[in-house]
């Protein structure tokens, strides 16, 4: 079977059992190789024919970096559920190494393979958007937990307090949550996200700016972009870029890192440094 690879991707993330490695940040090497079928691009010529291993690659940093797991071999089994999750894989390769983590040795780690099962679907990938402006730490909190019950939650951004649009109500809290389902965008919305902000005591009524204890809405599925809000509004942008910096807009050309930025330079959002959602 073809072969698409990622060599020698050096991230820094939270990886051991020692007080010492769970204080702070260190490397960890990643190979990839991925297994699907490349002839149609072969032939085409066409990106959309090819595995997107930039893509691959980008979602492979947003998830060590706060991933924060004891064990090489548990994030070598995520990410190797993560990249079967993408279009064209059909089976992977995964080698997570600690450099320096054992006297005299180079690095230490581990190498696994994984296949997606036969005649079974392919599950799907989304952003979500949480944001509150009620109670926002708690409702934020017991938003993912509930998230965490009904869907993979992969990892999410940091918290972001942004102004509200559209009226003068309190500051809000906004957050994005990259997940895993194997529900469609209609059913996710219904099936999952419609509930958990009923939970919370969401009341929907004539004014669309009414503060809110969660608000819960798909940016992104499958790739697709749902809400060209991500490309405008600071509360979207700025948490949804540090999971995907390289998303695209086609109208413009322009990545979402550089949109975020852009629209950072203008907006008095800034980070909440006392709430980590990774940790819920």
């Amino acid at each position: 079977m073809d072969q698409t690879f990622i060599k020698d991707l050096l991230v820094r993330g939270i990886i051991g059992i020692s007080e010492r490695e769970r204080s702070q940040k260190q490397d960890i090497l990643i190979n990839i190789v991925l297994f699907g079928d490349v002839s149609k691009a072969g032939q085409s010529d066409a990106i959309e024919d090819c595995i997107n291993y930039r893509t691959v690659a980008k979602k492979t940093i947003a998830y060590v970096e706060r991933a924060a797991r004891y064990t090489v071999e548990a994030l070598a089994n995520d990410l190797a559920r993560l990249c079967l999750e993408e279009p064209g894989v059909e089976g992977v390769r995964i080698r997570v190494e600690k450099p320096g983590a054992v006297r005299f040795a180079q690095s230490v780690g581990v190498e696994i393979e994984r296949f997606h099962p036969a005649g079974k679907s392919r599950r799907h990938q989304a952003y979500i958007s949480l944001g509150s402006n009620i109670d926002p730490r708690k409702n934020l909190v017991q938003a993912v937990e509930l998230l965490r019950k009904a869907v993979t939650v992969n990892a999410l951004s940091a918290v972001w307090e942004t102004e509200p649009v559209g009226s003068a109500g309190p500051r809000f809290m906004n957050a994005t949550a990259w997940i895993s389902t194997d529900l469609d965008a209609v059913s996710l919305k219904e099936q999952v996200l419609r509930p958990i902000e009923e939970k919370l005591g969401r009341m929907r009524g004539e004014d669309k700016y009414a503060p809110r204890t969660i608000d819960l809405d798909i940016l992104v599925f499958d790739e697709k972009i749902l809400d060209g809000g991500l490309w405008s509004q600071d509360f979207l942008a700025l948490p949804t870029s540090e999971l995907r910096p390289d998303l695209l807009d086609d109208q413009t050309g322009r990545n979402l890192g550089e949109v975020a930025q852009s629209l950072k330079s203008h907006s008095t959002a800034v980070v909440v440094p006392d709430l980590d959602l990774n940790a819920v």
